[in-house]
């Protein structure tokens, strides 16, 4: 009667295969997230520069203008009202599964000045980082 099953040899080739895969898929998932990770972190900086503009041009010591993050959102506002950019309507929602912290609130003043900050945004191992200087310059 001849023994039914896999060889110790047959196992370890199928392993080592698997690992090769592995190697070879996982780089490419990650590279999935790139794209969204980068405009998220383009869609905060514009929102970032958005509000030091509009504080810039109004007197935001009346009404003051503010950038809000979530989690998974960004927002502009004066006086507590999310503003609106050309056809965009804040809040701004991240790309899916984008993750965007500090959850904070950073006020700017009449001279586009705001509270020092740093950013990051991630997901699935790519991330972004977004500093904000207290004098208001984004990079």
């Amino acid at each position: 009667m001849k023994a039914q099953g896999f060889t110790v040899i047959e196992l370890i080739l199928v392993i080592v295969l698997l690992a090769i895969l592995g190697g070879l898929v996982l780089p490419r998932l990650s590279a999935l997230s790139a794209p969204a990770v980068h405009a998220s972190r383009d869609d905060l900086v514009a929102a970032l520069f958005y509000a030091q503009q509009i504080a810039m041009a109004r007197d935001s010591t009346v009404n003051p203008i503010r950038v809000v993050t979530t989690s998974n959102s960004v927002s502009v506002t004066e006086n507590g009202t999310p503003l609106l950019y050309g056809s965009l309507q804040y809040p701004l929602v991240l790309e899916g599964g984008v993750v965007l912290s500090p959850v904070t609130t950073l006020n700017f003043d009449k001279l586009g000045r705001t509270t020092a900050n740093a950013f990051t945004l991630s997901k699935s191992g790519v991330s972004a980082i977004v500093t904000v200087s207290d004098s208001g310059y984004v990079n």
